[in-house]
């Protein structure tokens, strides 16, 4: 059986129907996405590298994240996901949602979460993600958008607020006006 996600009005509004993953979605309609930027407390941002045969986008790097299944919230898709691309376990209390963003067909939530696990403890889930690397955050920040370095939402424009609340996040701060 296919994956299935949840439409949603421009607004966020559910519009209490599902669509096969893959398949396009319905002129004026949104599903649900997350991304989760987990930092350490030497500063380093945990990124994943796409399988080679993903499309689009094989072979980048990006932080770990995906798509909200049916009936799913936010919350629960950036748990999930995380788990499933990294084998990392974060509690919903864990997460501080940093942004919340409106792209062609698509709501993206982006949370924040701080773990100290060596990259050796992950498990990378097959099919979805290659490898893993923790880099230095301003080092992330000056390569994002840049060659194999993927922006979170993939768009450039949108992201630019999130770099600066990734900043004040590594240092303590947790609470953010997530409305773009």
């Amino acid at each position: 059986m296919p994956e299935l996600w949840d439409l949603y009005e421009k607004d966020r509004r559910p519009l209490g129907r599902t669509i096969p993953r893959g398949e396009p979605l319905p002129q004026g309609t949104y599903h649900l996405a997350v991304g989760i930027a987990v930092l350490n407390r030497q500063g380093e941002i945990l990124l994943t590298q796409r399988s080679p045969e993903k499309d689009p986008h094989g072979g980048c790097w990006e932080i770990p994240g995906g798509c909200a299944q049916a009936g799913e919230t936010s919350l629960a898709a950036a748990c999930r996901e995380l788990q499933e691309e990294t084998g990392l376990a974060v509690l919903p209390e864990e997460l501080t949602l940093l942004l919340q963003e409106v792209l062609p067909g698509v709501h993206l939530d982006i949370y924040a979460a701080t773990r100290e696990e060596d990259k050796t403890a992950l498990r990378l889930q097959d099919g979805e993600t290659e490898a893993a690397q923790w880099l230095p955050l301003e080092e992330w920040l000056c390569r994002v958008g840049q060659g194999t370095y993927l922006t979170p939402s993939w768009y450039p424009e949108p992201d630019l607020p999130l770099y600066p609340r990734l900043r004040e996040y590594r240092r303590g701060k947790r609470n953010f006006d997530n409305h773009t």
